[in-house]
């Protein structure tokens, strides 16, 4: 058993170290043909198929939603009749400022509003706020469904 679940944890290690830009491969077990092509021979998995059954389900379930808990920070929440012009002037001036953070605008009836970043932690919210808040002082953070950040190489 503990040997069942060190393969499975070596192979989430090696997703992770996989680039954004590696596309899944056939779901049909070839992750695991691929680690060991990339290991040159030196890795070999002996498994049960359940555990590969189950990671072939989360890379399904992950492609299927590719968002993760989060964090973003809002920097505008307004109704009314100017809230949809002025929710695309703070999203202009934001990306203006800040073009490496991403901007999303969003309207939930009868809200506009704009939300920044996606921060994994609530960590690295806190460091960009503090520049963020400079331009946009009513900016606070929120929990949210984020996307995948760009993985460092």
């Amino acid at each position: 058993m503990k040997l069942h679940v060190l393969a499975f944890l070596f192979v989430c290690l090696a997703l992770g170290g996989m680039s954004q830009n590696d596309s899944i491969p056939e779901l049909s077990g070839n992750i695991f043909e691929k680690i060991q092509h990339q290991s040159k021979g030196r890795i070999h998995f002996q498994q049960d198929s359940v555990i590969q059954d189950l990671v072939i389900r989360h890379m399904i379930r992950n492609k299927q939603n590719p968002e993760i808990p989060g964090y973003r920070i809002r920097i505008y929440s307004d109704l009314g009749t100017h809230a949809r012009d002025e929710s695309e002037e703070y999203k202009t001036r934001f990306y203006e400022n800040f073009p490496d953070i991403p901007v999303y605008r969003d309207y939930v009836r009868p809200y506009y509003k704009v939300y920044v970043g996606d921060f994994r932690t609530k960590i690295e919210a806190i460091k960009s706020l503090k520049k963020i808040k400079r331009e946009f002082p009513s900016a606070f953070i929120v929990p949210d469904q984020i996307n995948f950040p760009e993985l460092d190489d």
